[in-house]
């Protein structure tokens, strides 16, 4: 078996058909994946869904009967796989029909991860609990669709037939999503192109709604964290440590189409996952996670950009391999993690309790100095400089 398709779903039923149906026209042979729906502790209709699909490929379902969050839900999938590459792709997703092929062709040795296309978004259904930021996108194309006014009285309207998931017509009425973090993606690409030849920090593109890694390397660094329970930051978790065990990460085109949908998610359970990453990763070997972390999540924070990012990272490298400077890295690990909290007691109206760091003594000044006065690592001392500074203000 060459790929199995890992879908985790939760309460999604008409949007987990719309994507089943794309799978059923993709123009690899189907004799060649599988795809495995792992029923998240649903209360809707996708168990009956679920049992009564007319797959063309092989579809096993898992059925979770209490939601322990995402990374559980993938894990379960992972371990009935029987393809060797697995392919991530979320319950709300539609596939053009190269899809599967591509990020199967795609895997050429067993060290590639293979990130698509995340940019493409469409209004399959219309749903009165729709938040209000999705009515004046859905007002933009509504008039592609026929869509009468008293259909705003309905829980969930289709807006989209099914004859366009079987056509693969439904990708004209897809558009692109323009938010700030696609736009900083965006950017990355614009500097370092599809290879990422130069960048860093390639696990930032490593989304689970459309990427494939072999098995192998996903059991060898160890499944999803199923610690993360809350809405987010699960992906960029397995992808760091698949980047950190030697994985090449690669862009390619390969296009899925994200249906919009009302969250199914509380509000502030992102801020809970990324404070768990930020605290997991709180080392100085892995202060390049932290500080892209901080820098992506609460942005403006620190006031850096995209190439400026890539810069302080590749300083942070050169420091490291000196193997002098480990109290200075320490040091404005330090400051990272007391600015995220700044920001986090804001976010969150409260006072949390916030790490004690005393000034620089003696031997860091000195150190600090040093580095002042030579430019391999200018990008670094800069904003070390206005971390503490903006400490000693406190």
């Amino acid at each position: 078996m060459k790929g199995t398709i890992i879908i985790p779903s939760y309460n999604a039923c008409e949007r987990l058909y719309y994507n089943l149906l794309s799978l059923n026209f993709q123009d690899y042979p189907h004799d060649q994946f599988e795809v495995i729906v792992i029923d998240n502790g649903s209360a809707d209709n996708t168990a009956i869904m679920l049992s009564e699909f007319p797959a063309s490929f092989r579809l096993k379902t898992v059925r979770v009967d209490e939601n322990k969050g995402i990374a559980h839900g993938r894990n379960q999938g992972i371990i009935k796989a029987s393809g060797d590459i697995l392919i991530f792709h979320d319950s709300d997703m539609i596939a053009e029909k190269s899809f599967v092929r591509k990020h199967i062709e795609a895997h050429q040795n067993d060290n590639t991860v293979i990130c698509g296309s995340i940019w493409m978004e469409i209004f399959t259904y219309y749903y009165k609990n729709f938040e209000d930021f999705r009515i004046p996108e859905f007002n933009k194309v509504k008039d592609q669709f026929d869509f009468q006014s008293e259909d705003l009285d309905l829980d969930v309207r289709p807006v989209i037939p099914r004859e366009k998931i079987i056509d693969g017509s439904f990708i004209n009425y897809s558009f692109r999503k323009d938010t700030p973090f696609i736009q900083s993606l965006e950017s990355v690409i614009q500097e370092f192109g599809l290879d990422l030849n130069g960048y860093h920090l390639p696990w930032r593109f490593f989304i689970t709604n459309n990427s494939s890694v072999p098995r192998s390397k996903v059991v060898e660094v160890g499944l999803f964290d199923e610690k993360i329970v809350n809405w987010g930051f699960e992906d960029y978790d397995l992808g760091i440590r698949l980047y950190k065990s030697g994985c090449h990460f690669k862009l390619l085109d390969i296009v899925n189409v994200h249906q919009a949908h009302p969250r199914n998610y509380a509000r502030g359970e992102a801020l809970k996952s990324f404070d768990y990453i930020c605290d997991k990763y709180n080392e100085p070997p892995h202060i390049d996670i932290v500080l892209a972390c901080i820098t992506t999540f609460l942005r403006g924070s620190l006031s850096i950009d995209e190439k400026d990012l890539n810069y302080i990272v590749e300083d942070l490298y050169t420091l490291q391999k000196m193997g002098k400077y480990n109290r200075l890295l320490s040091y404005f690990l330090a400051l990272i993690q007391i600015k995220k909290e700044s920001i986090l007691n804001k976010l969150k109206n409260q006072v949390r309790k916030m790490p004690i760091v005393s000034m620089l003594d003696s031997e860091l000044e000195l150190q600090l100095n040093e580095l002042v006065g030579i430019n391999e690592t200018v990008y670094f001392v800069h904003v070390l400089l206005d971390l503490q500074k903006e400490h000693k203000g406190t």
